[in-house]
């Protein structure tokens, strides 16, 4: 395996961050909200045995500036097109977790000959109201720091609180969390709000590129995987019951292999 590289894209927004590692056709990586590409650690290495990876800290998160403004999906695709260009990459397979997936549909609808394959790791399929609701059922209740901002955004948490609220978690992933939020606290809070307000069920019957839908089986309902896999035409469906979210972090090995299956089959 080469060294690992890290290179930086200069935008108006600040500077955007991307590894960049193995052989191959190109294939770029985007993490959910509150991460960072850090969460693909467990499978990337082997996907580079057969790709180059370029794995994306997203606008506003770990090694990348936080922009100024609030963003929307939309200004998370032309981040990502800009480090295409940067790149030189014509054309490229995407690999999306939960709101990176989001990014990767929109993507994929507006610049279709931009796109080869899809790999949708637990995206959300919802419209901007049923986004709305998810918004007030599940984040909104989570900004409980009401003075550090001039609106609420998540606490930082101990290990135990964390748990509460996402059992799956490992200390590992609750110590980058946690680290990441203190950069981007409020930077979580708006791309929460970002992300509730994009309609999927607009955006999905865009996309007519490949498409690989994997779903642990608690994201699988929370989401409506079921309403994806139709609203996205010729979508290949996984749903993985041993997986309680993100399949690519419970399920590494499954997920590595399922999705290189896919990436790599001739159409």
């Amino acid at each position: 395996m080469e060294e690992d590289t890290g290179h930086y894209v200069s935008r108006k927004d600040g500077k955007v961050y991307y590894d960049k590692r193995g052989k191959g056709e190109p294939l770029i990586f985007m993490h959910a909200v509150g991460m960072s590409g850090w969460s693909w650690r467990n499978v990337i290495d082997k996907f580079a045995e057969d790709f180059t990876c370029y794995n994306i800290d997203l606008p506003g998160y770990d090694h990348s500036d936080v922009p100024s403004r609030q963003y929307t999906i939309e200004d998370f695709t032309d981040a990502v097109i800009d480090i295409m260009a940067n790149a030189e990459i014509n054309q490229v397979s995407l690999v999306g977790d939960h709101s990176g997936a989001m990014i990767a549909v929109d993507l994929a609808g507006k610049y279709p000959e931009k796109v080869k394959k899809m790999v949708l790791d637990g995206m959300p399929y919802w419209d901007k109201k049923e986004g709305l609701k998810f918004f007030e059922k599940n984040f909104k209740p989570q900004h409980t720091d009401t003075t550090s901002y001039d609106i609420p955004v998540p606490p930082m948490w101990s290990y135990e609180e964390a748990l509460v609220h996402y059992p799956g978690w490992n200390r590992e992933t609750w110590t980058k969390r946690e680290e990441i939020k203190r950069k981007s606290r409020l930077w979580i809070r708006l791309c929460q709000n970002a992300n509730t307000g994009y309609d999927m069920q607009v955006a999905g019957p865009k996309v007519k590129v490949p498409t690989l839908l994997m779903y642990g089986s608690g994201d699988m309902k929370r989401f409506d995987g079921e309403k994806a896999h139709k609203g996205i035409k010729g979508s290949t469906l996984k749903v993985f019951s041993e997986s309680p979210g993100g399949v690519h972090d419970f399920t590494p090995d499954e997920f590595t292999k399922t999705a290189l299956a896919f990436l790599q089959k001739k159409d």
